[in-house]
């Protein structure tokens, strides 16, 4: 009988070693997916990073200044920067959409630069120009933006930078405005950001192999993934969830989205604006705007929206300032 236990309890042992080595298996495919699945199949979005035309020739025609640095683990990052008339001490940094490139931010441009902003457009890795095969989703992009927020402290001391990203580029700056760097910056514009990535990714690649058995699987996989994120990356996911890093954030952050977006639906953005941390918070619905689209369909009230709130962030830095002033007074009477 003791004999009998024995092998029991080698059989059992032998199927949990089985089932750990068979998870930490199925969690490392899992890794490997997330950073070179077809997204672009499984989102349906259009492939359009190699196209830089747009942007070389406004750089030949107006004189934009191509930069080049590097991030943290040597991979090249390419950008643009678009000094503003007037000399000014604030830049924003813009971010595009997965797929994309610095290309897709021209439309921003003069938006800013009329707000008396210098403008610096990035390609994120693993897009346009930057080195890196495919996006990391927040593994190493909060490495590149904190490069590129050091190259643009190089030039100005005290300069103030302000982020606007757009879909994937909204998510990254969301996910690094929870991470102690990226409370320093001024201001983040969120257009589009997805909340977060496992939900995502179940709700497309459930659709994309039509099996919803599918969801099972990465349901029994997820503890092996997360495992296996955190031994590769040395991080979890929620420092890759913008709907965990913005309960982070202290810095002010307005929130875009089209109602009629249907890749990444509108009560994600109700849902980050509750989750973030941040005092100074607005959401703005732009009815009948699919992903990314809120500039195409209401420009105008694109741009105001933009432009009210940023305004009403220098009115309160003003009163701020004056309250200060008011409070030193009181301070040298006494």
């Amino acid at each position: 009988m003791r004999f009998f236990f024995k092998i029991v309890k080698i059989l059992i042992l032998f199927f949990l070693l089985s089932f750990v080595g068979a998870g930490f298996y199925a969690g490392n495919a899992a890794y490997e997916t997330m950073l070179t699945a077809p997204w672009e199949k499984i989102l349906g979005v259009t492939k359009q990073t190699a196209d830089l035309s747009r942007i070389h020739r406004r750089e030949q025609k107006d004189g934009w200044q191509p930069v080049e640095i590097r991030s943290a683990d040597g991979t090249k990052l390419r950008g643009t920067y678009i000094e503003n008339s007037r000399s000014s001490d604030r830049t924003v940094i813009l971010l595009h959409g997965l797929y994309q490139n610095r290309s897709m931010c021209i439309p921003y441009v003069d938006m800013y630069r009329d707000m008396g902003y210098n403008v610096l457009l990035i390609d994120q890795r693993g897009h346009g120009e930057s080195g890196g095969s495919h996006t990391t989703w927040g593994l190493r992009e909060t490495d590149d933006l904190d490069a590129w927020t050091e190259w643009l402290r190089g030039k100005d001391g005290g300069v103030k930078i302000g982020m606007h990203g757009i879909s994937l580029g909204a998510a990254m700056a969301l996910i690094y405005s929870g991470t102690e760097r990226g409370k320093n910056i001024s201001f983040y514009v969120a257009d589009s950001a997805y909340g977060g990535m496992m939900e995502l990714g179940k709700d497309k690649i459930s659709a994309y192999t039509g099996d919803p058995r599918f969801l099972w699987g990465m349901d029994l996989v997820e503890p092996f993934f997360q495992s296996v994120l955190w031994l590769r990356s040395g991080k979890t996911l929620s420092d890759i969830d913008p709907l965990e890093a913005v309960r982070r954030m202290t810095a002010p952050v307005l929130f875009l989205h089209g109602g009629a977006d249907t890749l990444v639906p509108p009560k994600t953005a109700e849902e980050l604006l509750q989750a973030s941390g941040s005092s100074k918070k607005e959401l703005f619905i732009f009815d009948g705007a699919g992903h990314t689209m809120e500039m195409a369909v209401n420009g105008d009230a694109y741009r105001k929206a933009i432009r009210v709130f940023l305004e009403s962030l220098s009115q309160n830095m003003r009163s701020e300032e004056h309250t200060s002033e008011l409070q030193s007074r009181q301070c040298i009477s006494y």
